[in-house]
């Protein structure tokens, strides 16, 4: 059972590092809105076919209480409704490689909430951790996109610090949406877990923009809907589950190393520019949620 855990924590590593290069690709010519609206339906979509599939519909939806609707409303909330449309216009701001490694700082918050409400205590590894982490924050937003111009320098001052402060607001979104998925997960399957989540994020992204003009077009349809949504199941599926089979503390670290791959994938298939700083930021990150995860 433990094997299984660690393989589907793999997986779920995987499939996220390469989510960030599809959801990039699927933004271009829309707005960070449209495209949580268009992925959350997908997503709901697929979750919603698995359940059929493994006949626990019926069954989750009878499980469910009004406390367990209250924290999956919770949980959703901050994980996909506003930890996600920050993520996404990071991602719009400064790219993947930069965003990544800033978003994935998450376990840095979530021990932070673990000493403030249960007063666990903090250990030399979360201590050193949260410093590889500022270093790596340091790294990456001190990077300028053009060292050529210094008026180009300062002319991505202002939306570069914008998109890094967005990637950090995502990171602490997250981290207080994962506070509550090991409770959920005693009383639902992970697959009715994910998929109502999803569900209630399509449903207030609906709701919320309903005054908006969303922009829906083939190509963010592919990129997001189809291919996002396949990277959204595998990773949220593996992820719950490898959860539910050996706990988070063991399945945080393995997942951990996912900005790293996602870097390679933004060189790789959106040619984005590897920088000295950029590597170093996200290498500095990756040490220092290892370091939190394992303290």
């Amino acid at each position: 059972m433990e094997l299984k855990g660690e393989i589907l924590a793999i997986i779920s590593a995987l499939a996220w590092a390469g989510s960030a290069s599809i959801y990039k690709k699927g933004l271009e010519g829309i707005d960070p809105w449209s495209g949580n609206l268009i992925r959350t339906g997908f997503a709901s979509l697929g979750f919603f076919l698995i359940l059929i599939i493994k006949g626990t519909l019926s069954e989750s939806l009878l499980t469910i209480t009004l406390s367990l609707l209250f924290w999956l409303i919770f949980s959703a909330f901050f994980a996909f409704f506003l930890g996600d449309l920050l993520f996404f216009t990071s991602l719009k701001e400064i790219g993947v490689s930069r965003t990544v490694p800033i978003s994935s700082t998450y376990p840095l918050f979530v021990t932070a909430w673990a000493f403030i409400i249960y007063r666990k205590p903090v250990s030399i590894f979360v201590i050193v951790g949260t410093l590889f982490i500022v270093l790596a924050i340091k790294l990456i937003s001190g990077e300028e996109k053009d060292k050529n111009s210094k008026d180009n320098a300062k002319k991505e001052n202002n939306p570069h610090s914008k998109g890094i402060l967005l990637a950090l607001l995502a990171a602490l979104c997250w981290s207080i949406s994962i506070t509550v998925l090991e409770h959920l997960v005693l009383y639902l399957p992970s697959e009715a877990v994910a998929g109502f989540r999803f569900l209630i994020t399509f449903s207030l992204m609906a709701a919320v923009g309903s005054q908006r003009k969303f922009t829906i077009t083939r190509r963010s349809v592919i990129w997001i809907g189809i291919f996002g949504m396949a990277v959204l199941v595998i990773g949220n599926y593996t992820f719950l589950e490898g959860i539910r089979l050996i706990g988070s503390a063991k399945v945080a670290p393995i997942s951990s190393v996912y900005p790293v791959i996602s870097v390679l994938f933004a060189t790789i298939f959106l040619r984005e520019t590897l920088t000295p700083k950029i590597i170093g930021g996200t290498i500095m990150s990756f040490l220092g949620v290892l370091l939190i995860v394992l303290g």
